[in-house]
C-alpha cells in the first residue's frame, strides 16, 4: 500500500516550491510528484517512501495536508493494460477518482490508482494475471 499526499496553496509559484523545500531540506525523496494550478490555488501531489517522516516534517512546519492510501499497480507495457485493470475495477463495484503513470520498469509500468474501496480494488486486481499489486 502506497500513500499520497496533498497539499493545496493559494499565491505564486513560489508557496508551492516553499511546501516542497520542507521535504528536500530533510532529504525525503520523492518518487512521483504531480502539480497543477487550479484557480488562484496550487495542487501539489505526491508519493514518497518516508511516509511517516512526511507526516512529522509537514506537521512540524504547519503546512495543512490531506493523505489516502492509493493502490500501486504494476502491468505489462502494451496496448489496453490500463483500460483492462482500470475496467476491472470499476466491474467490481469501485470508484476511480484518479490514476497516473508513478514509473517504468523494463517491459512494465507502474500506475497509481486512487479509488472509493482499497480492498476491494485490490482484491479484483489480485485476479488478474496480467498485473501485480503493491
Amino acid at each position: 500500500m502506497a500513500t499520497e499526499f496533498e497539499m493545496s496553496f493559494s499565491g505564486s509559484s513560489k508557496n508551492l516550491l516553499d511546501a516542497i523545500s520542507v521535504l528536500a531540506e530533510q532529504n525525503i525523496n520523492l518518487n512521483t510528484i504531480a502539480t497543477a494550478k487550479i484557480g488562484d490555488r496550487f495542487v501539489i501531489k505526491f508519493l514518497t517512501g518516508s511516509e511517516e517522516e512526511v507526516r512529522r516534517m509537514l506537521m512540524k512546519a504547519d503546512l495543512h495536508y490531506k493523505d489516502r492510501s492509493v493502490l500501486v499497480v504494476e502491468m505489462h507495457n502494451k496496448p489496453g493494460q490500463w483500460l483492462k485493470v482500470a475496467k476491472a475495477l470499476v466491474d467490481s463495484g469501485v470508484e476511480i477518482s484518479a490514476s497516473y503513470l508513478l514509473g517504468q520498469k523494463g517491459d512494465s509500468l507502474r500506475f497509481v490508482f486512487a479509488v472509493s474501496d482499497y480492498d476491494k480494488a485490490k482484491a479484483a486486481c489480485k485476479k488478474m494475471a496480467e498485473c501485480s499489486v503493491d
